[in-house]
């Protein structure tokens, strides 16, 4: 709070040509600090302290930007000087990001990547664990992104009937699923494993394309093996780059 203190500057000290909202008419929203583009969205700060400092405070209590993605309604609004008001500005904004990055990435879902680059942005930057199925046409182009759970994801909490029913119910004709570690560790259970392989089995039943179980960790991703797969494939790198081996292999998240 003291270093808070000592660098406030109340936006009315500022040259009108120079606060933020006017430099970034004239220059761009790239020209501004983090702590500016927050102030734009928080609006106001408060009694004795400028939206400035405020917005500088929130980013150091969460970790800037990327910390500011995980938080929930709920704890944003237990944040020094946000509320409820503020805090479901926060969490709306970030949902247009993620829906906006989801729907940039939808291609064929042709091979893993393309599944997760499709699930990627629905589970970056979570702090609850989160199960998803992409729902595609016989033609595997993605037509919807169905949130299944959110809280525990195991064995017990997700049954092939539910994914099942989800991608029955929406017209799909194949289908992958994907689920977020949010501890980081990018390793399968067992439960994970015999998830897998029962929706491979199902899905082949109903006469529906099992496409894959992506499992996103941090930034990177695995592909978990099927039945008939006999290997993974995951991603880490930003640029596309990756090894293979009779293990499976590895590429760009």
């Amino acid at each position: 709070m003291a270093d808070d203190e000592e660098e406030d500057v109340a936006l009315a000290n500022i040259p009108n040509h120079d606060r933020p909202r006017e430099r970034m008419r004239r220059l761009g929203v790239g020209s501004l600090t983090d702590d500016e583009v927050l102030a734009l969205v928080l609006g106001s700060g408060q009694t004795g302290r400028s939206v400035l400092a405020l917005a500088r405070s929130v980013l150091r209590r969460t970790g800037g930007f990327p910390g500011l993605a995980t938080m929930d309604f709920a704890r944003l609004e237990r944040l020094p000087g946000v509320g409820p008001a503020t805090a479901g500005r926060l969490v709306a904004i970030i949902e247009i990001w993620r829906r906006a990055g989801a729907s940039s990435t939808w291609t064929r879902l042709t091979d893993h990547k393309a599944v997760a680059d499709v699930v990627r942005p629905e589970l970056l930057h979570r702090d609850s664990e989160r199960f998803v199925v992409v729902v595609a046409d016989r033609a595997s182009r993605p037509l919807e992104l169905v949130l299944l759970q959110d809280g525990g994801v195991d064995e017990t909490s997700v049954q092939p009937a539910d994914v099942l029913q989800a991608v029955l119910t929406r017209g799909g004709r194949s289908f992958a699923v994907a689920h977020n570690h949010p501890s980081g560790v990018l390793d399968a259970s067992v439960a994970d494993l015999m998830l897998t392989r029962r929706l491979d089995q199902s899905a082949a039943t109903l006469g529906l394309r099992f496409l894959g179980h992506v499992l996103v960790a941090g930034d990177s991703w695995t592909a978990l093996p099927t039945a008939g797969s006999g290997a993974t494939a995951s991603g880490g790198s930003a640029h596309g780059r990756g090894r293979s081996s009779r293990a499976g292999s590895r590429g760009a998240a």
